[in-house]
């Protein structure tokens, strides 16, 4: 990133777009599943969540991942994809199912690189 986040951009985003969606602070924070404090000091333009967290409030917020960084940096959030249809998200579930029955048979590198991604995709701690 080459900057700063501005982040009292994001704070007037979040606001607007949890009003359109006719949601308090309170009932945001429950739907994101964090502390209503978190909420406040996004809306202040306060604190910088962690990866995590923001994923949850975009996605309480309908919105897509970094969204919330993109807005930050002075772009439009993308919003919410169009849901796929019954037959694409079974294909998509199958396709997955092929991947993690391939990473089940693999106990090498390939599997420690898929962990690690979805550990740095996801916000997680590098190991136990």
């Amino acid at each position: 990133m080459a900057g700063e986040l501005d982040r009292e951009r994001v704070a007037k985003y979040v606001v607007a777009r949890r009003g359109s969606l006719g949601l308090t602070q309170e009932q945001l924070s429950e739907r994101a599943g964090v502390t209503v404090k978190t909420i406040y000091n996004l809306e202040a333009g306060e604190r910088w969540p962690q990866a995590r967290t923001r994923s949850a409030i975009e996605s309480a917020l309908q919105w897509r991942p970094g969204d919330l960084r993109r807005i930050g940096e002075g772009l439009e959030p993308l919003g919410m994809p169009a849901p796929a249809g019954p037959e694409e998200a079974l294909h998509e579930l199958s396709e997955l199912n092929a991947y993690f029955a391939d990473l089940r048979d693999d106990p090498g590198e390939k599997r420690r690189m898929a962990l690690a991604f979805l550990r740095a995709l996801y916000g997680e701690p590098g190991g136990r």
